[in-house]
């Protein structure tokens, strides 16, 4: 439910921890509101939630329960900055999760795998994960995996495959009443539009899902980003650096992601440098490039030491 209805889920999640709930229901809801918290909320929040989930799966003697909340950990550790912890958290996952429940931990580590720029890690791992989740008529995760799939297809470039995997995952998105994965599918659309030249289709698209996410009350950051490249690319850069310093901002009043903190810094150096302000760009490059080193994130340090090596030319 927390991509369906987050509110109601994590009301629902709230009320089962008041009454006096099992180890093993008790480790849900925790799971629950820390998923709710990593997402939209305080990363230390989530990871507090986490660990607790963590420890009433292992009371339970439920190896496939704390399989599922250690992928959870992970991606929330790597998303706090603390890579080597959260990738170690997936170590002991695909370790502890046989069969379905491992393909959902492959997946999530998929996922962290993009977040860090390691395609080709997070493409074998995908890889992995769909054919079991297909076999298991997991409709929700499949298409999960297949959005993911599309999306590290267009950062390599791949916009054919991108948008075939897109076209799929939306058929079985339209099955179900995931509102706020297919939020994200639009966004994605959205992406896909730009990645082949179409400005107006992805402004449109971004915009769509802008909608639907208020509808659900959740924040859009990553949608942040993606609008400013395509403002960015529009010749709109002074707006770009409007809308990416006032997320940076947003994120910062509620403790949000170190991950998506850095990529804004990132897009906000880029967008400071194309209105021509160099001191500005400089500024976000360097904090961008010490974030990104810091989360062990190689492949984006080394963009963001590109920009910064642009902003001091263009200081002089």
């Amino acid at each position: 439910m927390v991509f369906a209805a987050p509110g109601e889920a994590l009301a629902r999640a709230e009320e089962l921890l008041g009454a006096d709930p099992s180890p093993l229901h008790a480790s849900v809801a925790h799971q629950v509101i820390g998923i709710w918290q990593r997402d939209f909320g305080d990363t230390r929040r989530a990871l507090a939630h986490l660990r607790r989930a963590r420890e009433l799966a292992a009371r339970a003697d439920s190896a496939e329960r704390e399989a599922d909340v250690l992928a959870t950990l992970g991606v929330a550790l790597v998303h706090a900055g603390r890579t080597r912890d959260g990738l170690a958290a997936f170590e002991r996952g695909v370790a502890r999760g046989t069969g379905h429940t491992r393909a959902r931990v492959l997946y999530r580590r998929a996922y962290v795998w993009w977040v860090l720029g390691r395609h080709g890690e997070a493409l074998e791992d995908v890889r992995r994960a769909v054919p079991v989740l297909r076999q298991a008529d997991d409709v929700i995760w499949t298409a999960r995996a297949l959005t993911l799939r599309a999306t590290v297809h267009l950062a390599l470039g791949a916009v054919e495959r991108a948008d075939a995997d897109f076209t799929a995952a939306e058929a079985l998105w339209d099955t179900t009443g995931q509102e706020h994965d297919k939020a994200d599918a639009v966004e994605s659309r959205g992406l896909a539009a730009f990645r082949s030249g179409d400005v107006p289709a992805a402004l449109r698209l971004l915009d769509e899902a802008e909608e639907r996410y208020a509808k659900l009350g959740t924040p859009t950051f990553m949608l942040s980003i993606r609008r400013c490249e395509v403002l960015m690319a529009a010749g709109l850069a002074t707006e770009a650096l409007a809308e990416a310093d006032g997320a940076i901002a947003a994120l910062d009043g509620i403790g949000g992601q170190s991950t998506r903190k850095a990529e804004l810094l990132l897009v906000a150096a880029r967008a400071a440098r194309l209105a021509g302000d160099p001191q500005t760009s400089l500024a976000r490059a360097a904090l961008a490039v010490r974030l990104f080193a810091g989360q062990r994130r190689t492949w984006y340090e080394t963009h963001a030491r590109l920009v910064l090596i642009e902003a001091r030319v263009a200081t002089g």
